[in-house]
């Protein structure tokens, strides 16, 4: 970051403290197999190294550690424990936040206690009411796992956590659109809504669960209006649909997905300790940026391969668009596993550009936005040949 890389308020690292999963679900995107736990040494390197992005150095205001995987809570509390103590060994006064993502099915009391007592963020996966969920996320029986939710749910609950969840968008649920908001919002849920990428268990069930690059489009506008109709009462988070009407509203991208290049603020660490400019690379070594064992993290991003990253083209659709501001070709990750190649415009290009026109729109409608300093519509954009 120090070759005239623009300065990050808050500093990303994604962690995987384990691949191995405790459930099947029919589009995981997880394809790295290898070691199965990360060591309490390289756990230390990948903290100490996070905290050296700083603002001493120029580059962080904030650090923000996301537990991923895999299913982080098979790593047990020991391993958090360690981890929260490592963080405090390290931080020297810097702001720091931790967020796990979690299916949710290992939650007991003792996860609850430690959640509380080290203020962790939880956000869980569910992809609608039970017959909706249990057609995708099962476990590696085949049995569905809402019920199992549910009881998650009531504990957190029990004990005034709050947690948010995630929703993946499929051609299983796509025509449910409302009924999955409708149940989001009946439960108090907050919500991030997200479409298959090409990687893992998906790539054999895409031709059944994919999205074609147009289609996503139809059930998040559908799932928006209703968020966007929504009176004070009744009014439940979505950080998608927040994010992209900021977007609009403020000029800028609000989340990594727009961003002109989202690995300047952003890395994941693998239970090696392999360091990749997204999750979904992990274990992929045309991207990683070296190990943390082997060198600082503050090296490793500056290496060769993150620069790599960091120098995405612009499409030619996408130097024509008039949300190019916002979205910047949208998610490198996803154009690389579907196209072969970072430089392209995200596989779900046309449905960005109609979701960005569609939120314009009803901010127009509304009488939040003048829309005439933009730059005039054009036809939205070709799906990839």
């Amino acid at each position: 970051m120090s070759r005239g890389c623009p300065v990050p308020h808050v500093f990303t690292n994604v962690i995987k403290p384990t691949h191995i999963c405790n459930i099947a679900c029919r589009y995981c995107y997880n394809e790295d197999t290898r070691a199965p736990f990360m060591t309490e040494a390289t756990l230390e390197r990948v903290i100490e190294g996070t905290f050296a992005i700083s603002p001493g150095s120029g580059r962080a205001a904030r650090h923000d550690f996301i537990w991923h995987g895999g299913e982080p809570l098979v790593a047990r509390i020991p391993f958090y424990q360690k981890a929260v103590e490592l963080q405090r060994l390290h931080a020297a006064g810097q702001t720091y936040h931790n967020t796990v993502q979690t299916n949710g099915l290992l939650i007991d009391e003792a996860w609850v206690e430690f959640f509380k007592a080290e203020r962790f963020q939880v956000s869980i996966s569910i992809d609608g009411p039970r017959h909706l969920n249990d057609m995708t996320r099962v476990d590696k029986r085949g049995r569905g796992t809402f019920d199992r939710l549910q009881r998650s749910f009531a504990l957190l609950r029990a004990n005034d956590i709050k947690f948010g969840v995630c929703v993946v968008l499929t051609r299983a649920n796509k025509d449910h659109a409302e009924e999955i908001f409708d149940f989001l919002q009946s439960e108090r849920l907050p919500f991030n809504v997200i479409p298959l990428t090409l990687s893992g268990s998906a790539r054999p069930n895409f031709g059944e669960l994919g999205l074609a690059p147009e289609e996503y489009a139809e059930p998040w506008i559908r799932m928006f209006d209703r968020w966007f109709d929504s009176n004070r009462e009744d009014y439940v988070y979505c950080s998608d649909f927040a994010f992209k009407t900021q977007a609009i509203l403020m000029g800028r991208p609000a989340d990594c997905i727009g961003q002109k290049v989202c690995s300047n603020h952003h890395v994941s660490t693998d239970p090696d300790g392999y360091v990749y400019p997204c999750a979904t690379l992990s274990g992929n070594p045309e991207w990683s940026y070296g190990n943390v064992n082997e060198a600082p993290l503050a090296e490793l991003i500056d290496s060769p391969v993150a620069l790599r990253a960091r120098q995405r083209a612009v499409d030619p659709q996408c130097a024509q668009c008039r949300w190019q501001h916002v979205c910047h070709g949208g998610c490198m990750q996803r154009a690389y596993k579907f196209t072969g190649d970072h430089n392209q415009r995200d596989y779900y290009c046309p449905s960005l550009f109609r979701m960005y026109e569609h939120v314009a729109a009803r901010l127009r409608e509304d009488g939040t936005m003048d829309l005439s300093a933009l730059p005039p519509a054009r036809p939205a954009p070709a799906a990839h040949a």
